[in-house]
């Protein structure tokens, strides 16, 4: 299984290029790119915001245990949990090792506290991502992605990236 549900951050993120996946095409497709660019890195598979809420913890884990089926490569996931304590915490009980929960919440460091215990991690916010909105005509942008590193720090309201000129994009 090439899927590292692990602690993201324990030493260091720079080679994890990020993909905001929304179902089975678009996690088969980040992963065929990667592949594609001959990425060296680690591929990060990244749920739409608020996932937790809508789709679930159990719909997570099927399709990165789907992908893991077919990866050629390693990729480590994270489930974003918005501003649900429950859901953060349902992730953890189900075994998800990375999850966003907004820190704004009141049982963020209660929450944070139990991940630490479990040696996972509970990220504040989403890392800067490609965000993989089907249809995408040519797979072209995301395979310039994980070649050159295009990427942008994400604004709640555009979540598309500016392939216009490589940017930063440590945390």
């Amino acid at each position: 299984m090439l899927t590292e549900n692990r602690p993201l951050f324990s030493s260091s993120s720079a080679g994890i290029r990020y993909v905001c996946v929304h179902d089975r095409a678009g996690v088969h497709m980040a992963l065929r790119a990667a592949g594609l660019a001959e990425y060296g890195g680690c591929v990060g598979l990244l749920s739409p915001p608020g996932a937790v809420a809508y789709m679930g913890v159990g719909w997570w884990h099927a399709l990165m245990n789907d992908a893991a089926e077919s990866a050629r490569q390693p990729f480590v996931h994270v489930l974003d949990c918005d501003s649900s304590p429950a859901g953060a915490l349902m992730a953890l009980r189900c075994g998800q090792q990375t999850a966003i929960l907004r820190p704004q919440n009141p049982q963020y460091e209660t929450i944070r506290a139990l991940y630490a215990q479990e040696k996972a991690t509970l990220l504040p916010q989403r890392p800067p991502s490609f965000n993989l909105i089907m249809p995408l005509s040519a797979i072209s942008s995301l395979v310039g992605y994980f070649a050159h590193g295009y990427c942008q720090h994400q604004h709640p309201e555009n979540n598309v990236p500016d392939t216009r000129q490589k940017k930063d994009c440590s945390p």
